[in-house]
């Protein structure tokens, strides 16, 4: 009996340290490394355009008040600018601060301005003045001209005839008649049109001419507008309204030609052609000579229909 509890005492110790080995090599740690959490991908950045120092509302950008800022490309919109040099130069309608996004809805878009008519201003160059020049369609090239044209301005105007040889009867001590000469001439050239029609908030009111025009001539039945996408015919003498842009001693010379009653008329020029011209006043005198009309006999003397002493 000693032997045999001897035997089961070794048994029971054998079994005892292989459970403990067991349980060992189950709880040691696996030889192999944990797997490594994934990390995101960086997100693609964009550089877009800042403010690198304050800059003024309604005054030129300079490229040194431009910088830019490297953004998530998710947040990037269409309003975001990506080019600096298409700043440089601009306009923006509000200050803007230092660090500030330079975007689209910040800059002043100059072709706005005159679509619209506001803040004339904004779009006078130095050295320049606007001037508004009220004429009819006829005497406007029949309502032909359009924003940012060029125009010549001809000019003709009646002046007294000092040299006209006196009649009999002037020369028995009558009141001698006086006796006119019609000139034409041309008076500015490659003035550019600013704006055609009145400005926003400035209105014109019609002349007493136009008020009676309107009333005696009523709008035939079903012409009273126009179909959509088809231009309104242009009225002759319908009144239109110019803003022209000129230096100041030109400026005075439109407002002399306004001032006596001349008859003001304008031409317009191809929009690439800003060549200055020499040309002659055109008289009776020139175009009877240029034209090589034979001279009546006497006393017939030229006086045109529209003339009124």
């Amino acid at each position: 009996m000693p032997r045999r509890g001897t035997i089961l005492i070794i048994v029971g110790i054998i079994l005892a340290l292989g459970t403990t080995a067991i349980v060992f090599v189950l709880l040691r740690p696996s030889g192999a490394q944990p797997e490594a959490t994934p990390q995101p991908t960086p997100e693609e950045k964009i550089s877009v355009v800042i403010a690198a120092q304050e800059i003024p509302a309604l005054t030129e950008i300079p490229a040194d008040a431009v910088g830019t800022l490297l953004i998530p490309k998710s947040a990037l919109t269409a309003k975001y600018l990506l080019d600096p040099e298409a700043v440089i130069g601009k306009k923006t309608m509000t200050n803007v601060s230092r660090g500030s996004f330079i975007t689209t809805d910040v800059l002043l878009d100059e072709s706005k301005v005159l679509e619209l008519g506001y803040n004339a201003s904004l779009n006078i160059p130095e050295g320049k003045v606007a001037v508004a020049f009220r004429t009819s369609q006829l005497q406007a090239v029949a309502g032909a001209i359009q924003n940012g044209d060029f125009v010549d301005i001809l000019i003709s105007y009646w002046m007294v005839d000092t040299e006209a040889e006196p009649t009999a009867s002037e020369e028995e001590g009558a009141v001698p008649a006086e006796s006119y000469v019609l000139l034409a001439q041309l008076l500015l050239q490659d003035v550019e049109v600013l704006r055609v029609g009145a400005w926003a908030g400035v209105a014109v009111p019609p002349t007493a001419e136009e008020e009676a025009a309107a009333e005696e001539t009523p709008v035939p039945e079903g012409e009273e507008g126009t179909a959509e996408g088809e231009l309104a015919p242009v009225k002759a003498g319908a009144e239109v309204i110019l803003t022209l842009l000129l230096d100041q001693q030109d400026a005075l010379v439109l407002k002399f030609a306004r001032a006596s009653d001349a008859s003001i008329d304008l031409v317009l020029r191809g929009r690439e052609d800003h060549a200055s011209v020499r040309t002659e006043t055109v008289s009776l005198e020139y175009v009877m000579t240029r034209f090589e009309i034979t001279v009546p006999p006497e006393p017939m003397r030229f006086v045109p229909k529209s003339y009124q002493p």
